[in-house]
């Protein structure tokens, strides 16, 4: 694992303290992430399963989720997904920014409201508010902190939310300085990855009534 992603991996968990994200999604493995940033192994995984199978997080071109990362309590789950290079993979992916994307999973009322932009922002109160956006239910906004989280890493990162089969789902992208992903890129990338979830997580009760086509396979 390069030694940006190594430095990160500590800042975000230090970055989702101070969002309060970390009692949102009630995470439980807070000790953890120094441990699995400085772990061994190849992650080759573009799909898994959270909130007990009613979320598919599926990871945008370039990105890949590390296994190690992974963790389930109930309806309560975490991932994280870096540059595929950057976790083990092999492959050329310089095209893609280096960045790591957090998501976590909580539930959520039946017919709650969607959080919003309003909601992203006042929960960082220790933030400053950038840029917002919000379509198709994604709320969307750049934080800048008032101090980087650790040297190399920006303080300027993206933080979104939205309601997936009566779960919550939290998002968070984080840079290093100068990158393109703490831009529109970034928001380019989360969106992505949001649309490609949406798609992958059909309500069991359709998804088990399609039929398969011959040309699709089963992966492991």
């Amino acid at each position: 694992m390069s030694t940006w992603i190594y430095k990160a991996c500590s800042a975000i968990f230090a970055a989702l303290l101070v969002t309060g994200c970390d009692q949102a999604t009630g995470l439980p493995f807070a000790s953890e992430l120094n441990e699995l940033a400085d772990s061994s192994g190849h992650a080759r995984m573009a799909k898994v399963e959270l909130a007990d199978g009613n979320v598919i997080l599926t990871a945008p071109d370039g990105y890949c989720i590390d296994r190690r990362t992974v963790r389930r309590l109930g309806r309560t789950g975490f991932a994280m997904l870096a540059r595929c290079d950057t976790v083990g993979v092999r492959g050329y992916f310089n095209g893609f920014d280096l960045a790591i994307i957090t998501v976590t999973t909580a539930a959520h009322g039946k017919g709650a409201p969607a959080p919003t932009r309003q909601d992203l922002a006042r929960a960082a109160d220790t933030s400053r508010v950038l840029d917002n956006h919000k379509r198709d239910g994604l709320a969307l906004v750049r934080l800048s902190d008032k101090y980087p989280p650790l040297d190399g890493v920006s303080p300027v990162h993206w933080r979104g939310a939205f309601v997936l089969n009566d779960h919550l789902v939290s998002v968070g992208l984080y840079a290093p300085d100068g990158s393109e992903a703490l831009g529109k890129t970034g928001a380019g990338i989360v969106t992505d990855l949001v649309d490609r979830t949406r798609k992958s997580s059909l309500p069991r009760t359709v998804a088990n009534s399609r039929t398969p086509s011959p040309n699709e396979t089963e992966s492991n």
